[in-house]
């Protein structure tokens, strides 16, 4: 299979390598030079694109599937309604032109606006807040673009190397979490988000379809940053609402959701599971 990757970024890079390594042919679109050059530098085919301004006749002409995995980079709205749904549209007409079967677009468990620990699934209410209601613009053009396979993944919390923010808040000794902590949240690993891909693209059934993609095991934040503090030896953390929570929060200027996302879907229908069965697991080699 002949697929491009158009935001080959955290999870699109290891999903390229993934599918490298499965025998298909891959191409990795990315913003910058130096990012193309990171990526051709570990083996990989790679193009520099804009792909919010840029003249996508520069773009090779076939391709069997494209995985949009683009992201916002930080901002508010407007640069969520620019990467999720301005982005996703121009792909869709892009990938028809090339001659696309398949076209997935990796969303996330966002879109969701439940917070009282319930369990939400594909069918759940969602939308509500400006963010969210950006991707799903994006995710309706991709569920009536008529693709053979057109496919909607919604990630959990993507952690794994390079990106373990508590793990490393607690290794400098800073043991103060701030924000909310009693709340469930959804990890998914970076390898595991890339295999969902994959899995996404060469099986399950034809049509539209949404996937929720997490490990089904979610954790509170305080089971978590105690669990790590344990594993480097320290003393337990201190838990204060009113210190400063963490980047992603920051970024985003939300409070983080507590619902409990199901996996089973797509468990069932593309016969997927996760390499790392919890955060635990997953968090083990940065930790031990």
């Amino acid at each position: 299979m002949k697929i491009v990757v158009l935001g080959c970024g955290y999870v699109g890079a290891e999903f390229a390598r993934q599918a490298k390594a499965a025998g298909h042919e891959v191409l990795g679109v990315v913003r910058s030079e130096a990012s193309r050059d990171k990526l051709r530098a570990e083996g990989l085919a790679a193009e520099a694109f804009d792909l919010y301004a840029g003249d996508w006749a520069l773009l090779p002409k076939r391709f069997d599937a494209v995985v949009y995995a683009a992201s916002t980079g930080g901002g508010g709205p407007e640069a969520y309604a620019l990467a999720y749904d301005v982005g996703v549209k121009r792909a869709l007409a892009w990938a028809r032109d090339v001659g696309a079967q398949a076209f997935v677009f990796t969303s996330s468990t966002g879109v969701y606006r439940q917070d009282d620990g319930t369990l939400v699934d594909e069918e759940s209410v969602v939308g509500g807040a400006p963010t969210a209601d950006a991707i799903l613009g994006g995710e309706r053009a991709v569920l009536s673009s008529g693709f053979a396979k057109a496919r909607v993944l919604r990630f959990g919390g993507l952690y794994g190397p390079g990106r373990h923010h508590l793990v490393d808040q607690l290794r400098r000794g800073e043991n103060v979490i701030g924000g909310r902590v009693d709340h469930y949240i959804n990890y998914l690993h970076r390898d595991d988000a890339a295999s969902s891909v994959l899995a996404a693209l060469v099986g399950g059934p034809a049509g539209a379809r949404v996937y929720n993609v997490g490990d089904g095991c979610p954790v509170t934040k305080e089971a978590l940053a105690r669990w790590i503090a344990e594993r480097l030896g320290q003393s337990a953390p201190v838990f204060d609402p009113s210190a400063p929570a963490g980047p992603r929060v920051a970024k985003g200027g939300r409070t983080q959701p507590s619902r409990i996302v199901a996996t089973g879907r797509i468990r069932a229908e593309l016969g997927w599971k996760p390499a790392f069965a919890d955060v635990f697991a997953g968090l083990a080699p940065f930790v031990g």
